[in-house]
């Protein structure tokens, strides 16, 4: 996964906004509506795409916005930026939206990014990693960790289906750290991750062989989504048809980026040409995020109760946070646009 600091709620209100781009349009900016837009991570990469798109081909405009997108000064400050008003809409995980309202921050998610869990244990080529011998392959193993609250909630249950405990494994959490880095030079035997993101760092890495991998969902971890989108409960109150506008833009937006992929990477890199990323990266990255990103049901962002009631316990279980609330003081969907 991209760098997440442990612990959902870091106090630092200092903001970058590097590469801050603004919707296009035929509409004139003085007649559109501003919304700022919160990114989940100090700079820019592929999870974007759906907003470089909106803004891009004018599904911003269209719905009467004009979004900005800022960034973070460190992995856990979007939801600080919501709550101090640096932004109206953030992008952040569903682990810590669990924390965030434990800590009582009023945000709420208006729709799920992804719609399951491809968070995976890799290994590199030619070692075993298989669900049958998991507990012999992983026991006295190290294991690389971002110290991610998503990695923090899913890791006890490969843990607990492999019949192992924290002490009989080496987590080694490196918040600073590339994984595919410690991974294929040795410095771990296993590292933890989401598929879109280890998968493309692999192909850069040019190494021969195929990455082993291991879908927690194999192996004990809850099939939930990851990331959503958020705002405050003001802004919900306050600002509704905006929230409106701009679910309807991402859900136009998010259809062509999947239709046009190679498009939606080019126009990623157009925009943020300084991101690091090269552009095989950011389509390898793109096109592995897509099979995530719509239900059973084939829809888009739909939220449920089920998931997270499932999410709250594990974070209970783990000590993220004390009690499990009603699901639904996480989430509404009724920002979402009609299917």
């Amino acid at each position: 996964m991209k760098l997440r600091l442990a612990g959902a709620l870091a106090l630092s209100a200092t903001l970058v906004t590097l590469g801050v781009t603004l919707s296009s349009g035929a509409s004139g900016a003085t007649s559109l509506k501003s919304v700022t837009f919160a990114y989940d991570f100090p700079g820019p990469d592929f999870e974007l795409i759906p907003v470089v798109v909106a803004q891009k081909e004018g599904f911003f405009s269209a719905a009467g916005l004009n979004v900005k997108v800022v960034f973070p000064s460190n992995t856990s400050s979007t939801a600080l930026m919501l709550a101090t008003g640096s932004a109206q809409v953030g992008f952040v995980t569903t682990t810590d939206m669990g924390v965030a309202v434990e800590k009582k921050v009023p945000i709420v998610s208006i729709g799920n990014y992804s719609m399951s869990n491809n968070w995976a244990i890799f290994a590199k080529p030619g070692v075993k990693l298989t669900a049958a011998n998991l507990k012999s392959e992983l026991k006295g193993k190290s294991i690389f960790s971002y110290g991610d609250t998503w990695t923090e909630a899913m890791l006890p249950f490969v843990l607990k289906r492999a019949g192992l405990t924290t002490s009989q494994v080496n987590i080694k959490v490196e918040p600073n750290a590339i994984d595919t880095t410690w991974l294929l030079a040795g410095k771990v035997n296993f590292s933890t991750s989401t598929t879109n993101y280890e998968i493309p760092g692999f192909q850069g890495a040019k190494v021969k062989g195929q990455l082993s991998q291991l879908l927690g969902t194999a192996v004990g971890a809850p099939n939930i989504p990851i990331w959503d989108y958020a705002t405050t409960k003001s802004y919900a109150a306050s600002s509704g048809s905006n929230l409106k506008g701009f679910m309807s833009a991402i859900a136009k937006a998010t259809a062509w980026a999947v239709a046009n992929p190679t498009k939606a990477a080019a126009l990623f890199d157009t925009t943020y040409p300084a991101s690091g990323y090269t552009n095989a990266y950011n389509i390898s990255g793109w096109q592995l995020t897509i099979p995530f990103l719509k239900n059973t049901a084939g829809k888009y962002f739909v939220e449920t109760n089920a998931q997270w009631t499932t999410l709250s316990n594990a974070l209970k279980s783990i000590g993220l946070i004390s009690k499990v609330p009603a699901p639904s003081s996480y989430y509404t969907n009724k920002f979402l646009p009609a299917s």
